[in-house]
């Protein structure tokens, strides 16, 4: 294995910027070409969400997001595997006109496809009640 390069860092992170670009824009297909087809998304108090097919319906039960805003990023890895780990702000309109804020973290594994492509295979969520 060989450790990751700059370039593989950046597809990583921007392959991620993207996917968090589809949800407000409510780009599901565009979203889900993102994923492996054996993608594992484990969001909290819920069963975990298997495959293509299952993504798009949890995708499309979310509640509407006015956007993310990252406040840090981290990536690590080795040859076709990789990590991401961040925090962020989950923002929503408020019911008052305003905007909710929801602090919540996030790792999230990469996998390099067939032709250098890296893909989410799993991501895992959660409120992070200690930042922001």
């Amino acid at each position: 294995m060989s450790a990751l390069t700059k370039a593989d860092i950046n597809a990583i992170r921007e392959v991620f910027r993207v996917t968090l670009a589809d949800i407000p824009e409510e780009h599901f297909a565009d979203w889900l070409t993102h994923w492996t087809e054996d993608a594992r998304l484990m969001p909290p108090d819920m069963a975990d969400v298997v495959g293509h097919e299952a993504l798009q319906t949890w995708m499309r039960n979310w509640p509407k997001i006015k956007r993310f805003d990252i406040t840090d990023i981290e990536v690590d890895g080795d040859g076709d595997l990789a990590v991401l780990i961040c925090h962020f702000v989950r923002v929503l309109d408020g019911s008052d006109g305003g905007e909710t804020r929801q602090n919540g973290r996030q790792v999230l594994k990469f996998r390099r496809q067939a032709g250098g492509r890296w893909k989410i295979a799993a991501a895992i969520f959660n409120a992070d009640h200690q930042s922001g």
